[in-house]
């Protein structure tokens, strides 16, 4: 802040999952601009400042950055600037949907929801690692010794994440050597998706203005242990009563649960290239690594790609309004309004469809024999972000909700992603995606 004034960015997040935007310098209360302009292509920049080319926009075309006014932040770092920025939908000059931005997708396939009488309750847990200057050795796992290295900066965290407005539930020490895991409240709709660029925004620059560095890049090297983005979602109607849960059903999912829950296993395999977005995301999703590896339901096995979660019983909140499950097979190379926007679409088909529950794998599916995993309908998930790619393209459930304009250039994105990291090993592979997210 200097002489009354100070600097707002308008930020949107692109297809490689990087928040960009522009700063406008301006008078202390002066309100929100509707908007500042913005360039097509920016939306396919890679992670690594590159742009494909050939690409349809090139050179030409300009649009504008669509200002979303109930997502300001406002905060001062105890170590840095004051941080003021709001998020935005990219638009038309004329204020329509060009097709290219991932949050109004993520709104057209809630409006798609809301119209089947559904609301989505949702949650992003995400890992990253943390090394701040001066915390000596690593520490054990989940241990209370690393929950309180770095306090009370921790603390200082957690209080920006709710000056931010995310609702942060917890920070904890995770398994890894310098890794925690975030939490926040579940929200409907949109809000969820907002928290999470919102959280890492605030974390990054947070630690960045103390003197360490933060990372939520799905793997730091090479055979270790990978950092996920956990997806919790679940269904409620319109005068707030739970729909997921039936203690009679499969799993103790109701009949609609079942077949939410049926269709995003159905689409797994396209799924992952929205969700698993970079080179080095299928370096995570592994056998045996807690990640996720195939195409399966399990009611609380952590091997599984969709886990239904458990419920504290006994208790005073009803097991209904506890009821959820979690998508495993995401990172936060991954836009979170992609990731949102294609699990409801998937479900949704799954509901339209009148599909039926998946059969429950409640143990690790790698260790299945082959017959058994064709049995029961299970795959492996793509091994690679081109093996998922494919696997997108072809799913054309996936491509008619996410429209063309938006396959086309998550397609030349991607691609030139995948140009740009070949010949690098694994071990290199996880260094270049580590600075960067």
């Amino acid at each position: 802040m200097a002489d009354g004034h100070h600097i707002t960015h308008y930020l949107v997040t692109d297809l490689a999952a990087i928040t960009r935007g522009r700063g406008v310098w301006d008078a202390k209360g002066a309100p929100l601009k509707s908007g500042v302009g913005w360039v097509p292509v920016n939306q396919i920049i890679s992670p690594f400042d590159t742009i494909a080319s050939p690409n349809p926009w090139g050179s030409h075309g300009d649009c504008r950055l669509r200002t979303d006014a109930s997502t300001l932040v406002e905060l001062s770092l105890a170590e840095g600037p004051d941080l003021r920025f709001a998020l935005c939908d990219m638009a038309g000059l004329d204020g329509t949907d060009l097709g290219l931005c991932a949050r109004s997708f993520l709104r057209r396939m809630i409006a798609e929801l809301e119209a089947e009488g559904l609301y989505i309750l949702s949650s992003f847990e995400q890992e990253f690692w943390l090394d701040m200057p001066g915390s000596g050795e690593p520490t054990p796992g989940f241990s209370y010794q690393r929950a309180i290295r770095n306090e009370p900066f921790g603390a200082q965290i957690m209080t920006l994440l709710e000056q931010a407005g995310v609702a942060p539930e917890m920070l904890l020490a995770e398994f890894a050597a310098d890794q925690f895991e975030l939490t926040m409240e579940p929200s409907y709709g949109m809000v969820s998706a907002d928290r999470a660029v919102i959280s890492r925004e605030v974390v990054r620059a947070a630690v960045h203005h103390a003197g360490g560095s933060a990372s939520f890049c799905p793997l730091r090297a090479a055979g270790g242990v990978g950092s996920g983005v956990h997806v919790h979602l679940s269904l409620w109607d319109r005068d707030g009563q739970p729909l997921l849960h039936d203690p009679e059903g499969t799993g103790g999912l109701s009949i609609l649960g079942q077949a939410f829950c049926a269709g995003i296993v159905r689409h797994m395999p396209a799924l992952c290239a929205l969700t698993a977005s970079s080179v080095v995301s299928y370096e995570r999703l592994q056998p045996h690594r807690w990640s996720s590896a195939y195409t399966c339901m399990g009611d609380r096995n952590r091997e599984a790609t969709l886990r239904i979660c458990p419920v504290v019983t006994g208790g005073s909140t009803p097991v209904e309004r506890q009821f959820n499950v979690e998508y495993r097979a995401a990172d936060a190379t991954a836009n979170p309004y992609l990731v949102l926007g294609a699990l409801i679409a998937a479900g949704l088909d799954g509901i339209r469809s009148g599909m039926t529950a998946p059969p429950l794998v409640n143990c690790d599916p790698s260790e299945l024999p082959e017959a058994e995993l064709a049995r029961r309908g299970i795959e492996r998930l793509p091994q690679s972000l081109g093996e998922a790619l494919d696997r997108l393209v072809a799913d054309e459930l996936l491509c008619a909700a996410l429209g063309a304009p938006l396959v086309e250039a998550f397609m030349i994105a991607k691609r030139h992603e995948i140009d740009a990291c070949a010949g690098l090993d694994a071990d290199a592979l996880c260094r270049r995606y580590a600075a960067i997210y």
